[in-house]
C-alpha cells in the first residue's frame, strides 16, 4: 500500500512538472499504466480465488483493461497523431464499459447472504440511488444538460458517465454496508469506485463546458481508482483478514445514510445561496423523503417480526434443548437437571435417589441390516414400551443413540430395572418383520446420609455398572459397587477407572503427552477445507481414553487451564507449519477453551503473545466455548471476549442448543460463529420438523451476522440438506475423521475438495 501511494504521488508530481505536449504524453502514459496495473492486480486475485470470487475479480480486470483500451485510443489521437481526440469516439466505448463490467464484478464478489430482507435491500438501493442522483444532478448533470449545444448523441455520452457511476456507486455503498468480512478490501474497492466517479463527473462536466485538457487535476481520481482496485486485488487470497469489530459493523450500517446526509447538506447549501433546485432535484428529494419513511416503516415491522421470531424460536429451542427430537423423551440436559434437583431434595429429606442406565443389546445389528430409518422407528417403539413400564414419579430419558436412563426417586431401582427388561421381551414388528432386542441395565444409588452427591458422577457409576453387565454376557441388571470402579477388569470407554486413572492423566499432562488430532471443517458447497478443529487425545496403557473420561479428571484436578494452554500451543505450532508449506494464511484452527479462562483479563495478552510467537494472523485462531459454559456468565467474561474480538481473534459458541442460553442472548455476546450440536443435525434428512427448526435458526444467525457450523455430519443426506438450507460450514465423519497432524497434512496441502461432487447431488 505504501508503494502504491508513493507511485501515485510521484506520477502526479511528474505530470505537474511537465508542460504542453510532454505533459499530455506523460498524463496519457500514466493513465495507461495505472489501468494496466489495476487489471493485473485483479487478474492475480482471480487466479488465487475460486467460484464466484474468481468471476468477480476477472470482471474487474476486464473493467480496468477496457478503460485502458479506451485510453489507448485517446493516446493515439493526442500523442501519436497529434490531433485532439474527437468526442464522442471509440475511446468512450472502452471508458463506458468500465462501470458495466465493474458492476458485474461487484455482484459476483458480494456475499450471497447479507442479512438484509428483500424490501430493505430494494429501499436502500432506491434511497442511495436517489441521494446520489441529487448530488450528481446538482454538481454535474444539470450543468451538462443546460450547456449542451452539440448533438443529442454527444449529450447522451456525457450524461452516461455520471449516471453509470451513480448506479455503480449505489451498488458499492450497499455492498460495503452489508458485507461483514474483509473490511479493508471492500474499503479499497469502495474508495476506488468513488474516485472513478468523481473524475468521470469532472470529465463529463469539463467536456460539456469545453474546458477539458489532458493532465488536469481531475484525472488524479482515475489514477487513484486503479491503484486502489489493484491493491484490493493484491489482498485477495492472501492472509486471512482480521474479523471486523462491532464498532466497524455499526459504522458500516450507517454507510447508506451518508449519501442521504450529503444530499441534504448540498441541497440546503444551494437554497441558502439563492440557487433554485429545479424540478428534477425537487422530484428526487420528494422521492427520497418517501423512501426514508418507507425504510423506517419496514425497519419497525422487521424488528417486530424479529422479536416474535426470536420468542418462537426460543420456545422451540427450549423444547428441543431439553427433549429428544426422535422419541420426545427428556434428553441428557433435562435428565441431569432433574437429577440434580432430586439429589438436593434427597440431601435435605434423607431419602435415596437411584439411576438406572439402560443400553440396548443388538441395536447396531438392526441399524446395519435394516437401515437407520428402521433403527429410528425401533428406538421410538422401545421408548414407548419403556415409558409404559415405569411409574408416574420416575423420569425416563434418552441420553443418545440407544442409551436410556431412568431417575428413580421412590422405591427400589432394581425393581424398575426388572420392569424395563420385561417390557422388551416381546419382539417388535417392523415392516412386517419380528425384531428382538434386549438390554443391559446398570443401577447406582445414593443412600441417605452419605453426603452431597454429584449428578454426573451418579450417572457415571450407573454407566459403569451397565458395562459390567455387558462384560458378563448382556441382558441383565447390575448394581454399582466400589469394586467395579477400582477393578481394572471393568472398563468405561475402554479405560480403567478410579484414582489410578486420575494420577496417570495428571502425569501425562505434566509430561506433555496429551496429543492433538485435527478434524477438518468444510464448506458444504465447494467441499474445500476452511478450518480444522484441534481435539485433545490421550492413550493410557495402549487404550484410547475418551474426552468424556479425562476431561472430568482435568476439572477435578484444576488443570483445565494447563490442558487448554497445551492444546493452543500444539494447534498454533502446527498451523504455522501448514502456513509455511501452503504459502498463505487463509487456513484457521479452532481450539476449545475452558469457560473459566474467559474470566481472566490477561487472556487476550497471552493469546496475542502466542500468535506473535507462531507468526499467525489473529483471525486464523478460533476460540470455542461451550454454551453450557456461557450460562450465568459474569460481565468479566463478556469484557474478555470483546477484547479478543477487538484483537481480531474469532470466537465460536460450541454445542449450541445443549445448554440453557436463550436465542435472544446471542445478539449481546461478541461471537463470530455458532456451532450447532449434532443433536439438531442427526435426523435432518428425514425429519421435517428438524429441518424447519434449522431453517429458522439459520435465518436468525444470518440476521445477527453469525456463521454457522453443523457438527456430526455422517450421512450424505445430512450434508445435502445442510448445503441446501445455507449452513456455512460442516464437520463430521462423512467428511473426515479426527486424525494426527501427520495424517491430516496431505489433505491440508492438497487444497482439494473433501466432498465428492456426486455426494451433493440428490439421488434420482
Amino acid at each position: 500500500m505504501l508503494g502504491v501511494a508513493i507511485a501515485l504521488i510521484g506520477s502526479g508530481a511528474l505530470v505537474t512538472a511537465l508542460q504542453d505536449d510532454a505533459r499530455t504524453l506523460a498524463a496519457n502514459l500514466v493513465e495507461l499504466v495505472s489501468a494496466a496495473a489495476g487489471g493485473l492486480g485483479c487478474l492475480r486475485a482471480a487466479r488465487r480465488t475460486r467460484g464466484s470470487a474468481r468471476r468477480g475479480w476477472a470482471a474487474l480486470a476486464v473493467a480496468c483493461w477496457s478503460w485502458g483500451a479506451g485510453q489507448l485510443v485517446w493516446t493515439v489521437y493526442e500523442s501519436v497523431l497529434g490531433i485532439p481526440s474527437p468526442y464522442p469516439s471509440a475511446a468512450d466505448i472502452g471508458y463506458l464499459v468500465f462501470p458495466v463490467a465493474a458492476l458485474v464484478g461487484l455482484v459476483f464478489l458480494a456475499p450471497d447472504a447479507s442479512g438484509f430482507a428483500a424490501p430493505r435491500r430494494v429501499l436502500d438501493a432506491l434511497m442511495v440511488g436517489c441521494a446520489l442522483g441529487v448530488l450528481s444532478w446538482i454538481a454535474v448533470l444539470e450543468r451538462i444538460v443546460r450547456s449542451a449545444d452539440g448533438s443529442g448523441f454527444a449529450l447522451s455520452v456525457s450524461l452516461a458517465y455520471p449516471v453509470a457511476d451513480v448506479v455503480l456507486l449505489t451498488v458499492t455503498v450497499l455492498t460495503v454496508a452489508q458485507t461483514r468480512d474483509e473490511p479493508l478490501r471492500w474499503g479499497l474497492l469502495g474508495v476506488g469506485v468513488l474516485a472513478m466517479a468523481l473524475s468521470d463527473s469532472a470529465f463529463a462536466y469539463q467536456i460539456g463546458d469545453d474546458t477539458y485538457a489532458t493532465g488536469a487535476v481531475a484525472e488524479v481520481g482515475w489514477w487513484a481508482a486503479f491503484a486502489l482496485i489493484g491493491a484490493a486485488g493484491l489482498l485477495a487470497g492472501g492472509a486471512v483478514p482480521s474479523a471486523p469489530s462491532a464498532r466497524h459493523a455499526a459504522r458500516a450500517g450507517l454507510l447508506p445514510y451518508l449519501p442521504l446526509a450529503a444530499a441534504v447538506v448540498v441541497s440546503a447549501g444551494e437554497e441558502l445561496q439563492g440557487i433554485p433546485l429545479g424540478r428534477v432535484a425537487l422530484g428526487l428529494i420528494v422521492a427520497l423523503v418517501f423512501l426514508v419513511l418507507a425504510r423506517q416503516y419496514v425497519t419497525v415491522r422487521e424488528n417486530q417480526d424479529l422479536v416474535r421470531t426470536v420468542a418462537q424460536r426460543e420456545v422451540e429451542l427450549h423444547r428441543l434443548a431439553f427433549h429428544d427430537g426422535l422419541t420426545g423423551l427428556a434428553n441428557r440436559a433435562l435428565f441431569l437437571d432433574r437429577l440434580e434437583h432430586a439429589l438436593e431434595l434427597a440431601a435435605r429429606e434423607s431419602r435415596p435417589v437411584s439411576v438406572a442406565f439402560l443400553d440396548l443389546d443388538g441395536f447396531k445389528a438392526v441399524n446395519d441390516s435394516l437401515g437407520h430409518a428402521t433403527g429410528d422407528v425401533l428406538l421410538v417403539r422401545v421408548a414407548e414400551r419403556l415409558l409404559g413400564a415405569i411409574r408416574v414419579a420416575d423420569t425416563l430419558a434418552r441420553l443418545g443413540g440407544d442409551e436410556f436412563a431412568v431417575l428413580v426417586e421412590q422405591g427400589d431401582a432394581t425393581v424398575v430395572a426388572g420392569s424395563l427388561l420385561r417390557a422388551l421381551r416381546a419382539p417388535f414388528r417392523l415392516d412386517g418383520r419380528a425384531v428382538a432386542v434386549s438390554a443391559s441395565v446398570g443401577v447406582a444409588t445414593v443412600d441417605p446420609g452419605k453426603g452431597p452427591a454429584d449428578a454426573a458422577a451418579l450417572l457415571h457409576r450407573a454407566d459403569v455398572a451397565m458395562y459390567a453387565v455387558k462384560s458378563a454376557g448382556k441382558g441383565g441388571v447390575a448394581v454399582h459397587s466400589p469394586a467395579m470402579t477400582d477393578s481394572p477388569a471393568v472398563r468405561t470407554n475402554g479405560t480403567s477407572g478410579g484414582r489410578d486413572l486420575d494420577r496417570a492423566f495428571v502425569a501425562a499432562l505434566d509430561a506433555g503427552e496429551i496429543r492433538a488430532v485435527y478434524q477438518p471443517v468444510v464448506d458444504p458447497v465447494s467441499g474445500h477445507m476452511q478450518a480444522l478443529e484441534a481435539l485433545a487425545r490421550w492413550t493410557h496403557d495402549g487404550v484410547a481414553v475418551g474426552p468424556d473420561t479425562f476431561v472430568p479428571i482435568c476439572v477435578r484436578a484444576g488443570l483445565s487451564e494447563q490442558l487448554t494452554a497445551l492444546m493452543l500451543e500444539h494447534a498454533c505450532g502446527q498451523l504455522n507449519t501448514w502456513n509455511r508449506a501452503l504459502g498463505h494464511r487463509r487456513l484457521r484452527v479452532a481450539v476449545n477453551v475452558d469457560p473459566t479462562e474467559f474470566t481472566d483479563t490477561g487472556l487476550p495478552a497471552r493469546i496475542a503473545a502466542l500468535l506473535t510467537r507462531h507468526d499467525l494472523a489473529p483471525a486464523q485462531l478460533v476460540l470455542e466455548v461451550t454454551e453450557v459454559g456461557m450460562s450465568n456468565r459474569p460481565e468479566t467474561m463478556l469484557d474478555v471476549m470483546a477484547g479478543l474480538r477487538e484483537a481480531g481473534v474469532r470466537l465460536a459458541l460450541d454445542d449450541f442448543g445443549t445448554g440453557y442460553n436463550s436465542l435472544a442472548r446471542l445478539s449481546s455476546t461478541p461471537l463470530d460463529t455458532v456451532k450447532i450440536d449434532r443433536f439438531f443435525v442427526a435426523d435432518i434428512d428425514h425429519d421435517l420438523r428438524q429441518r424447519r427448526f434449522l431453517i429458522g435458526l439459520f435465518q436468525l444467525t444470518r440476521h445477527l451476522g453469525l456463521r454457522t457450523v453443523a457438527e456430526g455430519v455422517e450421512r450424505p443426506g445430512q450434508l445435502r440438506e445442510l448445503s441446501r438450507l445455507g449452513c456455512d460450514l460442516v464437520q463430521g465423519h462423512l467428511l473426515a475423521r479426527p486424525a494426527p497432524a501427520e495424517e491430516i497434512t496431505p489433505l491440508v496441502l492438497a487444497e482439494r475438495p473433501l466432498v465428492d461432487p456426486h455426494i451433493l447431488r440428490r439421488p434420482g
